[in-house]
């Protein structure tokens, strides 16, 4: 069987236990769809992939049992499904990813706080990292000055309005539902008007409630409609004030933007597309 050191290298961002086949069962009682057993071809269960802790038995050797490719395929299979979750929602059975023919500038042209910015940037950074297909200009995140005068223009821009409540409630009177999507807090109160290249936000949010939804804006208009039964996830229901990613957040966007899914693929499509399995 691998060292624990080379378990923890070949899957970063997971702690590795091991333990005896009797704790091992007390685990896949314990989490029960939380967790995903690990499987040889025999049927036995050689492990648990839980949130955040990779729980294997202690008793089996990696010659009789590929413990190492059976981890690889379930963490596949993981963040697949995690993907789909947040990736459909109540208003979309196709995913539609961001253009990746131009750089995205992101452009605040109403008001707005410095620590607007810095979740901006942060986000930008992130979002550099993680994509293959999309990139946002991390030089700048244009002001409501901003006039664009390239020809043609180098950029998409993803514009982002900061609104007073009566401004915000016109926009909400007239909106496209087909167009536009609505994000509400956990009171049930519409806080973020969303297109696929404008958000509108309320300005009365304030600290980690506004940083949240500015991020859920602008993930909703790149394709992540959906929602995670992961508590830890940015994407649970109950997180309005989570401003950061989980582990599986971030390979969830690191799949859907790293250049195998298209727009207009299904749920089929794209279990297809990542050789996941269809269950009927």
């Amino acid at each position: 069987m691998p060292s624990q050191v080379d378990l923890i290298e070949s899957k970063p961002g997971f702690e590795i236990r091991i333990v005896s086949p009797e704790m091992l069962e007390n685990v896949r009682n314990s989490y029960g769809s939380q967790g995903i057993a690990l499987k040889v071809e025999r049927g036995l269960y050689i492990g648990v992939l839980t949130p955040g802790i990779l729980y294997l038995r202690g008793d089996l050797n990696e010659e009789e049992f590929p413990i190492r490719k059976v981890i690889h395929e379930n963490s596949k299979e993981k963040v697949g499904k995690h993907l789909i979750d947040i990736t459909f929602g109540r208003d979309n059975a196709k995913v539609d990813l961001f253009s990746k023919t131009k750089k995205y500038l992101i452009w605040l042209d109403a008001m707005y706080q410095k620590e607007d910015l810095n979740v901006l940037h942060e986000y930008i950074d992130l979002i550099n990292d993680l994509s293959q297909t999309v990139q946002f200009e991390d030089e700048m995140i244009a002001l409501p000055s901003y006039k664009p005068n390239y020809i043609p223009n180098p950029y998409e821009h993803y514009k982002i309005s900061i609104v007073d409540k009566d401004f915000f409630k016109e926009k909400l009177d007239d909106r496209n539902s087909t167009l536009e999507q609505v994000l509400k807090n956990q009171n049930g109160d519409t806080v973020a008007l969303v297109r696929k290249d404008h958000l509108f936000l309320l300005n009365d949010l304030q600290k980690d409630e506004r940083a949240h939804f500015l991020i859920k804006g602008l993930l909703f208009s790149m394709g992540f409609h959906g929602e995670s039964a992961q508590k830890e996830s940015f994407f649970y229901p109950g997180n309005i004030k989570q401003t950061s990613l989980s582990e599986l957040d971030k390979e969830a966007i690191r799949l859907m933007y790293g250049g195998r899914l298209q727009s207009g693929l299904d749920v089929d499509g794209i279990k297809k597309a990542l050789g996941m399995e269809s269950k009927d």
